[in-house]
């Protein structure tokens, strides 16, 4: 009697301790696959999972157009801001020039593409964009386009934008100051939020580069 009846305790016991290590184990392997799928980050607010890009169409300041398939193929840092912005465009253009400089340094430079996305199309015409964008870095591709258009895209980068009154060509426009990134897969990954640091940025992408090559 008291045999069967320690043995019939013991038993359930033991299964629900091997039970308990077989799930720990699982959960730290599944730790593992993530960790070498998703190389840590600091700067980046990366989103569980990359979230497809709704599709759209804009008009480059060299009137070539700019679509989603533009996206595919290299990664993708894309910033929304308009020509008349007094301090947070030319303060993230500048930032993301330095990030530009220490990717070409890394070897890493055709890597990636910088895109300055103007939200105010009615004043920025494609020569004005192009030159300003040119001016913090020739390889800056600048776009713009309808507010339809626009408002497609910013949504489906996790930014957006609205306009002031308007009192003759004078107005305001208030826009997000994060850095959204793409992948090669043309998915948005995640958003570099101010403060803006380029060091920290650079290093956050040559991390995500030197992780898919």
């Amino acid at each position: 009697m008291n045999t069967r009846h320690n043995s019939g305790r013991t038993l359930p016991t033991a299964l629900i301790l091997i039970a308990a290590f077989a799930a720990g184990l699982g959960l730290w392997l599944l730790s593992q696959q993530f960790t070498n799928r998703e190389p840590a980050t600091t700067a980046l607010t990366r989103y569980p999972t990359p979230r497809a890009i709704a599709t759209f169409q804009l008009a480059r300041s060299d009137t070539k157009p700019f679509t989603q398939a533009d996206l595919q193929g290299q990664w993708s840092l894309v910033f929304f801001g308009f020509t008349n912005c007094p301090d947070i465009c030319p303060n993230t253009l500048g930032v993301l020039k330095q990030v530009r400089a220490q990717l070409v340094q890394s070897g890493a430079g055709d890597r990636i593409r910088v895109y300055f996305i103007s939200v105010d199309p009615q004043r920025d015409q494609p020569d004005t964009l192009g030159r300003y964008a040119a001016y913090y870095d020739p390889a800056f591709i600048a776009a713009t386009g309808s507010d339809e258009e626009l408002t497609r895209l910013t949504r489906s980068l996790g930014v957006m934008y609205t306009r002031g009154p308007a009192s003759g060509d004078q107005y305001t426009v208030d826009h997000s100051a994060s850095i959204a990134l793409v992948d090669p897969q043309a998915r948005l990954v995640g958003l570099f939020r101010p403060p803006l640091e380029a060091a920290t940025i650079g290093t956050d992408l040559l991390t995500l580069i030197n992780s898919r090559q």
